[in-house]
């Protein structure tokens, strides 16, 4: 296959997956519904039915940020490939399919905030993190794969690039399983493991350092 071929090719790829991303952000505003107010209701009445669609907006703008961290990983990758193979669609897929199940665990979430405070539920917390989670793991898994293939999927000058980003990755894969694991007993308490992002850059030069030193 002729390089512009393949360069065809992975174009397609990354904008048919580029094309997953943006529906799936596009889908989170959608699964806010709002009913329509009826003549019996005053103004006073539709600002608190207003504000109760606050928590919703709220997972929307979390969630927004969240595709995009993944879609910002996916992008760092796709920028480095040189080809393609069979098992890299594969993978690609999986997390495509991680991908769409957000807006519905957003919902869930969303929908489900009351139980945040009163009789507290952490089903539709942990199914929120575990479905970030397999974002992540199946981010992960690519790149572990893509890695193993230098010069046939990559460059070799490319690797210090894919090495940083794949650990950004596994950073984000413990945290989520951090905030899963803690949310499943507390979802207040798995909240507040979402401050270990603020630790990604000190992982990353610990580990960073330990490779260089390796080589």
């Amino acid at each position: 296959m002729s390089k512009t071929k393949t360069a065809f090719q992975l174009e397609r790829i990354a904008f048919f997956s580029d094309a997953v991303f943006a529906i799936a952000i596009t889908l989170l505003i959608l699964e806010i519904r709002i009913e329509p107010y009826g003549p019996e209701v005053t103004a006073f009445e539709a600002f608190i039915e207003f504000l109760k669609l606050i928590p919703r907006f709220i997972g929307v703008i979390v969630s927004f940020f969240l595709i995009s961290m993944h879609w910002r990983r996916h992008h760092q990758l796709f920028g480095e490939l040189i080809n393609y193979d069979g098992r890299l669609i594969t993978l690609n897929f999986l997390i495509l399919l991680s991908i769409i199940f957000l807006p519905f665990s957003t919902g869930f979430i969303a929908t489900n905030y009351g139980r945040f405070f009163i009789a507290p539920l952490t089903l539709p917390f942990v199914i929120y993190m575990l479905n970030n989670l397999a974002c992540a793991l199946s981010n992960l898994l690519v790149f572990n794969y893509v890695l193993k293939q230098e010069g046939k999927l990559y460059e070799p000058e490319s690797r210090p690039k894919l090495v940083r980003a794949k650990y950004e990755v596994l950073y984000a894969v413990i945290v989520f399983l951090v905030v899963t694991t803690v949310g499943v007993f507390n979802h207040f308490a798995g909240l507040a493991c979402f401050a270990l992002f603020m630790f990604e850059s000190l992982f990353l030069k610990q580990v960073l350092k330990e490779q260089n030193d390796e080589a």
